[in-house]
């Protein structure tokens, strides 16, 4: 269950092999459509959502939500292009709120593109709402900041493209780990939102600290700098020993089909761990959560139930828009582990702890298990709108939406915010150049932290 879907960049890649013999014309994304049909795909759309969105009021009313749809409905007052229409419909999406409800152009339409549309040429990686250049490309060294992109600053830039990227309320991390690690990729989005351009005007910060200024002609997606990389993952789960008596146990995900692939099972490594934990006195525990995009929802209770020596409630309730589930195994009491660990915890959180991971991480946070450290969970602190999904397709663009059937609300204690994630104890933000060196800076300070105890 809820798992972030295939980055849309590796599909583009995938695609761009077969794009030379794609038969579509390179001008048919510069198309525009009828307005009634665009119109009807609307129609659909919004009834669907409101029929089927088991979520669709969890962060505005329905009020809101019928201005939003009013609104969107009102800008179709005259043919546009696929991508436009698919920009309208992706900050619709997008002001939903929910982070399993995703849109996505047609595959013809992302091929079209492909072999046909010239796009910013490299990859950038935001750091906040600075930009960077992350590797040496033909232009500039890695590190290198660009602060202005054709007299636009970045940070403004990012403005316009996070209101295309759907995020549980209005937690942001998601969105960065979205569009750096190639979700849905910056040049990809820079297209939708400016349109095509034939070059760049960069404006960047110089070795010295001053600014200057070059072009940089537009390419073609295959020929793109610095493009995400997808690692191959062979072990999801691990277990390590640190200096100072500390274990980290690292859960790279909580769903069953990747761990399949892995010859890895979830209880089995849960059951040998703390097993191994007690049996060699350890009493600092890291569980680390930031490459966890979630998974089978009980394995993140029975995660819980191995760290605590408390009964607890894990789910409050669980329904669709037509009915209450009430036979799920995380709507009863659960009960702790025999092994159960009670020494000392700290968890490791990203915008990459998503779904079930974040999920997990509000029980923990709520029930003060232990500190957090990293960065803000991509998943909402009291729960989300997953489960099933219904995958729509709308009839005329052909552009796919999927819609989530099933609202699951956490048992957790309230908090200030209720739009917002898992908020660490300690932020820690990497620097560009901690990237650049591969230091761990959120794994050192929780060391230390614990090393201090």
């Amino acid at each position: 269950m809820k798992t972030f879907l295939k980055y849309l960049f590796i599909a583009m890649v995938a695609m761009a092999s077969v794009a030379g013999a794609y038969g579509q014309s390179q001008n048919d994304y510069s198309k525009k459509i009828d307005l009634e049909l665009l119109k009807q795909d609307f129609r659909v759309l919004r009834d669907s959502l409101q029929k089927l969105h088991a979520g669709l009021y969890r962060y505005k009313t329905k009020d809101e939500m019928n201005a939003l749809f009013d609104q969107c409905y009102k800008q179709l007052d005259h043919p546009v292009t696929e991508t436009d229409f698919f920009a309208i419909v992706s900050r619709l999406i997008s002001s939903i709120e929910d982070g399993h409800t995703e849109c996505f152009l047609p595959q013809d339409m992302i091929k079209a593109i492909i072999a046909g549309v010239k796009i910013f040429p490299i990859q950038p990686k935001y750091v906040g709402g600075r930009a960077y250049v992350p590797c040496d490309t033909k232009t500039f060294l890695a590190g290198t900041e660009i602060v202005e992109i054709d007299d636009k600053p970045v940070n403004e830039i990012k403005k316009q493209l996070f209101r295309l990227l759907s995020s549980d309320g209005s937690i942001e991390t998601e969105k960065y780990v979205k569009i750096n690690d190639g979700h849905d990729p910056f040049s990809y989005l820079y297209f939708v939102v400016y349109g095509e351009k034939s070059d760049f005007k960069i404006t960047y910060k110089t070795a010295s600290g001053g600014l200057a200024e070059k072009r940089l002609p537009a390419d073609y997606f295959p020929k793109m700098e610095c493009a995400p990389v997808s690692a191959a993952v062979d072990q999801y789960l691990s277990l390590e020993y640190k200096p100072g008596g500390v274990a980290v146990m690292t859960l790279k995900t909580f769903a069953n089909e990747y761990l399949k692939r892995t010859k890895e099972n979830f209880e089995n490594f849960l059951a040998a761990s703390f097993k191994e934990l007690i049996d060699r006195k350890i009493i600092k525990l890291i569980i680390d959560l930031r490459e966890n995009g979630g998974g089978e929802d009980t394995n993140g209770a029975l995660l819980y139930s191995y760290i605590t020596d408390k009964p607890f409630q894990y789910y409050t309730s669980l329904g669709s828009t037509t009915k209450q589930v009430k036979d799920h195994p995380n709507l009863a009491i659960q009960e702790p582990k025999e092994n159960n660990f009670k020494g000392k915890v700290e968890f490791l959180i990203s915008g990459k702890s998503f779904s079930g991971a974040a999920e997990f991480s509000s029980i923990a946070k709520s029930n003060s298990r232990g500190l957090f450290i990293g960065e803000e969970t991509g998943g909402g602190y009291y729960g989300n709108t997953s489960g099933n999904k219904y995958a729509m397709v709308l009839p005329n663009t052909k552009i796919r939406i999927n819609i989530p059937l099933y609202k699951y609300v956490m048992a957790v204690k309230k908090v200030q915010d209720k739009d917002r994630g898992v908020i660490p104890d300690y932020t820690i933000m990497p620097t560009i150049q901690d990237y650049l060196d591969h230091k761990d800076v959120q794994m050192n300070f929780a060391l230390e932290l614990l090393n201090k105890k």
